[in-house]
């Protein structure tokens, strides 16, 4: 009883938190950060739809600790991460992530399919 308790509180937890995008660069990698921020801001809706949080993280001293807890090498110019619900990382990719890849793997997410299912049940058609 305790570990399906557990269970049910852990998932309570993720489905709160929200998804995370971690954006990691330097100078060298600035174009590919603001080109992946254009994308997002043309998918605002999208990004709210899917509870999508975006971090940047310039390589700098401030940051260094994001950059070893992700295990960033710091020669890459730009890393892109999402990180699902539940913590873990679900894509890292060093060039920029189109709007279809991103949604795509979000959607095809059980907790996303979950999601989509309520919002369905909560405005029929």
């Amino acid at each position: 009883m305790k570990i399906i308790f557990g269970i049910m509180v852990a998932t309570l937890i993720a489905a709160e938190s929200p998804r995370q995008v971690l954006l990691f660069y330097t100078n060298s990698g600035l174009t590919k950060q603001k080109s992946q921020m254009a994308i997002f801001d043309a998918h605002q809706k999208d990004m709210i739809e899917r509870d999508i949080n975006v971090q940047r993280f310039p390589f700098s001293g401030k940051n260094l600790s994001a950059w070893k807890k992700w295990d960033i090498d710091s020669t890459a110019s730009f890393t892109f991460i999402l990180v699902g619900r539940d913590g873990s990382e679900k894509l890292r990719s060093s060039e920029v992530v189109s709007a279809e890849k991103l949604f795509g793997l979000i959607d095809a997410m059980p907790m996303r399919k979950n999601e989509i299912k309520r919002s369905r049940g909560n405005n029929p058609k």
